[in-house]
């Protein structure tokens, strides 16, 4: 049984290693400490958005090759 326990300090989350195999926990883990970054962060959505459009863009220039023969580019 996961068990949330409030101190004074936060809160202590008790999960018995039976409960959750160790890589699904570092994923959650991964993903709790990506919440609390985003939720400190200033940044804009529209400067996200903007800032995820860039760099997928930036990648498939980089990699198309890989999907797209040469001369089909």
């Amino acid at each position: 049984m996961i068990t949330v326990e409030t101190t004074e300090a936060g809160l202590r989350v008790t999960i018995p290693k039976d409960e959750l195999p160790p890589r699904r926990l570092n994923s959650f883990l991964d993903w709790l400490r990506l919440e609390v970054i985003a939720s400190k962060s200033r940044l804009a959505e529209t400067e996200a958005n903007g800032m995820a459009e860039e760099s997928k863009a930036d990648w498939w220039a980089a990699n198309k090759g890989q999907f797209i023969p040469p001369g089909q580019q």
